[in-house]
């Protein structure tokens, strides 16, 4: 019975977050009746037009620009260079590329974009970089501020504790670190979609996660057609990222339990840190 709760609740959500971005009933009729058994390539080879329309235009070129312009960029401090680990499209990058605030901007993933060669000028780059050539290259590049949005849940959890150590070892002191997490908080008060927590809450550790999994695959696998990202689906909560920050040495600035906020393509809860290197 809770497994056939769950998954009402799964799809319940999923159909209200993207119909909240525009996307028809007969679109999310075919996505939605039978999710586990869909097949992702054909489903995207023909929903193509509404696809890129909904969510690569609509979601990612105007939703989100927005959402990282109120969120993101504001609580930034002021860079000589600035890396966005994990940059996707690069559309962060070019947010920061057009603050006056940042000098120089670079953006890196471990699979190239093509909206990279449309954002590409001379005060932002992109790069193709992996765990191993990682270390290497915060070395050259010395940059005063790193940021990770909804990257560091596409890494194991070792993966993770690594990276920190990375950020921290070839960061200068007093070094910024930004994180935007798929993440809850078991102690704040979630600043938008309250109700949204509380039903999310009422599920249990597992489920919680099983939730979020489902979204993010989703979101990655079928909306955006990405069949490269790493899934691991490694959340932690707010109070963990916390733990996990001072134990890399990290302290402490901003936490903010975001929450659920209106217009967003999957219902997962948001979390927010700003942190500098000790």
């Amino acid at each position: 019975m809770q497994e056939t709760e769950l998954a009402n609740f799964i799809v319940n959500n999923l159909r209200s977050s993207l119909s909240s971005i525009g996307f028809s009933q007969e679109f999310l009729d075919a996505l939605l009746s039978d999710l586990r058994n869909i097949s992702v390539e054909n489903f995207g080879k023909k929903w193509r037009e509404e696809l890129g329309n909904k969510y690569i235009i609509g979601f990612f070129q105007k939703i989100v620009p927005k959402y990282f312009s109120d969120y993101i960029v504001p609580v930034t401090p002021t860079s000589r260079k600035i890396i966005d680990v994990g940059c996707g499209t690069g559309i962060l990058a070019k947010l920061y590329a057009e603050d006056k605030r940042f000098e120089r901007v670079v953006g890196i993933d471990i699979n190239p974009y093509p909206e990279w060669k449309i954002f590409w000028n001379e005060k932002i780059k992109f790069e193709v970089v992996d765990e191993a050539t990682f270390p290497n290259f915060l070395l050259e590049e010395k940059p005063d501020s790193v940021v990770l949005t909804w990257t560091l849940h596409h890494m194991e959890y070792d993966e993770q504790e690594r990276y920190f150590e990375y950020i921290h070892d070839y960061l200068p002191s007093g070094a910024g670190i930004i994180i935007l997490e798929d993440s809850y908080s078991k102690n704040l008060i979630p600043e938008n979609g309250k109700e949204k927590y509380e039903e999310f809450m009422k599920w249990g550790p597992e489920q919680r996660r099983e939730i979020m999994s489902v979204y993010d695959w989703v979101a990655n696998r079928v909306l955006a057609q990405r069949s490269k990202v790493p899934m691991p689906c490694t959340y932690r909560s707010l109070e963990d990222w916390d733990i996990l920050l001072e134990k890399k040495r990290f302290k402490m600035i901003t936490q903010k339990f975001i929450g659920f906020p209106d217009n967003r393509d999957i219902n997962t809860p948001q979390s927010l840190i700003v942190a500098r290197r000790n």
